[in-house]
């Protein structure tokens, strides 16, 4: 597989990702000039709570789906999707039960407020949700992208076109975004009940199969419940240590930091099924090597442009109105901190092929564990003496110790060889350009110069190569 088809396929399926987490970033100028901070934060908390729960509810089968059934054949994989989508629905149903039953404890709880309806409609979009997953990386993996951007876009299209009809028009408040996204929820999975149906044989439904793919799964629940803890406490400590409002123009500046990780998770969508494919060639270690000073480079020019320009996009008014409503522009201090955190993370991403090709997967739930507790506790920490910024820079420590954890393990598991001279001018560069700007009080021409000779310098050195990024030849 060449870095061109990398990259294409990091592009079309990392889009359909990508726009289904914009739609909060997208909704920012209308939640952040209607609603209060403390309105917003029942709605931070009631985005990054379901995330959380869509882990606990996949319990890693996203991941061992992926794993058992792109390199499986016709009937193979039928027999994979049937008992994977046979034991999401066995799991679902009970889970609904018992959080309907308990939905008046959990409303508070969970949202901040007393409201019992909206806890109902959240366990409706987790189990739906949870459900449509399995098609959509079904469509990944059979390498159909036109059906997995359709899927994503009319996701986004109802999401969106839905909270600017119940909000502007109807004046339902936060209620109009539950109602949303329950509404695109129960669409998707209607319309991938279709291809649910073609691929299900109960014939399939193996519990040896079942637990074949369930033991490659389970060691990704507390990799993924860790890797949430992280998304979600730092909200509820804020909560705790501060107040809802807080929470509100935390999680403001926190989507504008997510850019960075929308793109992390927009590469991996394409590096899964690159080193699953080039794992076992000769020159693997040097050939993630230089995908990782490309990754890290392009990375790198994201946070940048972040850093420089994120104050400036966030104040910039059409037609009277804000990109950030005036309450929650302060919240882009925790910029910097929370997209440099991400790029850990994609300097994280880039050091786990060996987790799949040597069957390590505790090893991610070990590095996730330092992660959740390490943000745990330096929240705990810093919040008191720097209130948001401190939340912030705890997530960024914290993604930074499972960067080091996860390198010194993969140096002994699956050694890649980086490229150490590269990677240390692109660090040296960013932090000298941060600094620089910081010095001279974001100055518009000095961002534009430092913005303009970060490309010009990788090309100049050699860092990155023109004909290495359109070239069609085979690696």
């Amino acid at each position: 597989m060449s870095f061109k088809k990398l990259g294409k396929q990091s592009l079309i399926y990392g889009i359909g990702h990508i726009l289904v987490r914009l739609v909060t970033f997208l909704l920012l100028p209308l939640y952040t000039n209607v609603f209060t901070a403390s309105e917003y934060g029942v709605v931070a908390l009631f985005y990054t709570f379901l995330s959380f729960m869509n882990v606990i509810m996949r319990y890693g089968l996203g991941a061992a789906f992926l794993k058992f059934y792109v390199p499986a054949d016709g009937h193979d994989r039928s027999a994979i999707f049937s008992n994977v989508i046979a034991s999401l629905f066995l799991t679902g149903i009970p889970f609904f039960l018992v959080w309907y039953s308990f939905r008046n404890l959990l409303s508070p709880i969970i949202l901040g407020v007393n409201e019992p309806a909206f806890i109902t409609i959240m366990g409706i979009i987790i189990v739906l949700d949870t459900i449509w997953s399995i098609p959509l990386l079904g469509f990944r993996a059979e390498n159909r992208p036109i059906l997995f951007i359709i899927f994503s876009l009319l996701n986004v299209g109802i999401t969106i076109g839905l909270n600017l009809f119940l909000i502007l028009k109807m004046h339902m408040g936060i209620h109009a975004i539950f109602l949303s996204n329950l509404s695109a929820s129960l669409c998707i999975f209607l319309l991938s009940l279709p291809f649910i149906y073609q691929r299900f044989e109960f014939s399939l439904l193996s519990k040896t199969r079942w637990k074949s793919i369930l033991s490659f799964a389970l060691p990704f629940l507390p990799a993924g419940l860790f890797a949430m803890a992280m998304e979600v406490a730092d909200r509820y400590i804020l909560i705790y240590l501060m107040d809802l409002s807080t929470v509100g123009i935390y999680n403001a500046g926190y989507k504008i930091g997510m850019l960075m990780m929308l793109a992390v998770t927009a590469f991996n969508f394409g590096w899964q099924p690159f080193f699953l494919e080039q794992g076992k060639i000769s020159n693997r270690e040097k050939l993630f090597g230089k995908v990782t000073t490309l990754v890290l480079a392009g990375l790198g020019f994201i946070w940048l442009l972040l850093v420089l320009w994120a104050d400036e996009f966030v104040q910039l008014e059409i037609m009277g109105y804000s990109f950030f409503g005036e309450e929650f522009q302060k919240s882009i201090s925790i910029v910097p901190w929370i997209s440099l955190g991400y790029l850990f993370y994609g300097f994280y991403i880039l050091q786990t092929p060996g987790i799949f090709l040597k069957d390590r997967p505790g090893i991610a739930a070990w590095t996730r564990l330092l992660g959740a507790a390490s943000n745990i506790i330096l929240c705990f920490i810093l919040i008191p003496q720097y209130g948001a910024i401190g939340a912030a820079i705890a997530t960024c420590l914290a993604f930074f110790f499972m960067l080091i954890m996860m390198y010194g393990w993969n140096t002994k598991l699956y050694p890649i060889q980086l490229e150490w001279t590269k990677l240390s001018f692109i660090a040296i560069y960013l932090l000298s350009g941060f600094l620089i700007s910081i010095g001279l009080n974001d100055d518009l021409i000095t961002n534009l110069l430092i913005t303009a000779l970060y490309p010009m310098g990788l090309i100049g050195l050699g860092i990155i190569k023109i004909d290495s990024l359109i070239s069609k030849a085979q690696v």
